[in-house]
């Protein structure tokens, strides 16, 4: 294949953006691993404004005294805790909503002027009006100093610039898009996994000594159970994907394969030689395979504690808990928002959803069909990633060739 510079530069830089929306940024030459670092941390940066903000605000909200809340309940009830869900729900979808759109924002400026106005807006709003606009606002108290909060905030664009840096932003927004992805695919876990997962653990539900045994834990106590099955749970899968990796290293695209079409790759006719992983091309592979479970699991779990806090309230009176717990227990609580069910029950549909995630995890390393619906599509992505990885170094990644590029060389056209 024959390209002049120009072109070449051009294709190189869609191989890099392609590579980096896929959670791969360490198959991309670590020379042009910092290109366009400021464009690609402003969209993390409006990510923490929103998150910090809404934090602050959920925070004011919760950090008052137990009678205030209490009288909070007697008279709002379910109107004062579907608030709180829904600023709850906010925390969570709206950075990740703001940040997308900056990031298309960024790409469709033609002006440079414009998005350099863009982008340092963005650190002034974290570094100066942020800290202030939180004081004067009253979300947060005049005695935390602002000169703090300002070193706080340069000190976490910092790190998030050295983490864009380092790949890790790409593998997080990789993440957050997969995250998408398995909430429009909730109703296949739904329909697939929890009917038979349903049946494993819906006897230790109406087992009283777990009922107990959990109710009595203290909060610590009951999150270090929880932390210790994720731990499980995280060395089960990194082992797994250890061996898949191995398989992976000997797959090689055949001859006029069509699974590049559409890519910054597809108009090779001849696929070049597998070129054997260095140590950060498997990490980066382990960990984009990681994070694709994880979230999985996560959506999983999270849709087995919704099950059974809704079946517990459904099915089992005040006087039935309180004969299961042994006590009466207090109103439930799931890090700190107050939900309008028992404590014991909170406690209890957690630990099922952890367990569950525990099982749904094994499920899809050995039933086979559980790994070919969840666990086959990622391996199949990650084979098209490697497939792209093996043109693009034989085309664009050569040291010899591969400039130095730096950050003013991508922001600043």
């Amino acid at each position: 294949m024959t390209r002049g510079n120009a072109g070449m530069d051009l294709d190189r830089r869609a191989a890099d953006a392609w590579f980096r929306r896929r959670g791969l940024p360490m198959v991309i030459h670590r020379r042009r691993r910092g290109a366009g670092m400021l464009r690609r941390s402003t969209p993390g940066l409006v990510f923490l404004c929103l998150l910090d903000l809404l934090l602050a605000a959920l925070l004011k909200l919760l950090d008052v005294p137990e009678e205030v809340l209490a009288a909070r309940m007697r008279s709002s009830g379910v109107g004062y805790v579907l608030g709180v869900l829904a600023l709850t729900f906010a925390v969570v979808v709206v950075p990740v909503i703001a940040g997308r759109l900056m990031a298309k924002l960024l790409r469709v400026l033609s002006r440079t002027r414009v998005r350099l106005a863009v982008m340092a807006a963005t650190i002034g709003f974290w570094l100066l009006v942020l800290p202030l606009g939180e004081r004067l606002t009253g979300l947060v108290p005049w005695d935390n100093p602002l000169w703090v909060a300002v070193l706080t905030n340069l000190v976490a664009l910092a790190v998030l610039m050295f983490l864009v840096r380092i790949g890790v932003g790409s593998i997080l927004t990789w993440a957050a898009r997969s995250a998408v992805a398995q909430v429009r695919a909730i109703g296949t876990l739904a329909s697939r996994a929890l009917p038979l997962l349903l049946l494993v653990v819906m006897f230790s539900f109406f087992t009283a000594e777990l009922w107990q045994a959990v109710e009595w834990l203290t909060p610590g106590r009951l999150w270090l159970v929880v932390g210790f099955l994720v731990l499980i749970g995280a060395v089960f899968l990194a082992s797994m994907l250890s061996d898949e990796i191995k398989e992976l290293k000997s797959w090689t695209v055949e001859p006029g394969a069509t699974v590049l079409r559409g890519t910054p790759f597809d108009d090779d006719t001849e696929p070049p030689g597998r070129r054997a992983l260095t140590k950060t091309e498997r990490l980066n592979i382990a960990l984009v395979l990681f994070f694709a479970q994880a979230v999985q699991i996560v959506a999983f779990g999270v849709l087995v504690f919704a099950f059974f806090v809704v079946f517990g309230v459904l099915i089992l009176s005040p006087e039935v808990v309180t004969e299961f717990a042994g006590r009466e227990s207090a109103p439930g609580t799931l890090l700190g928002v107050p939900l309008p069910v028992s404590s014991a029950l909170v406690n209890v549909s957690v630990f099922l959803a952890v367990f569950s995630g525990l099982y749904f995890a094994a499920s899809t390393a050995t039933d086979a069909r559980y790994r070919r619906s969840f666990f086959e599509p990622l391996l199949e992505d990650v084979k098209i990633s490697l497939a792209a990885r093996d043109i693009y170094l034989a085309h664009w990644a050569d040291v010899r060739r591969a400039e130095v590029v730096t950050l003013e060389a991508e922001d600043i056209p």
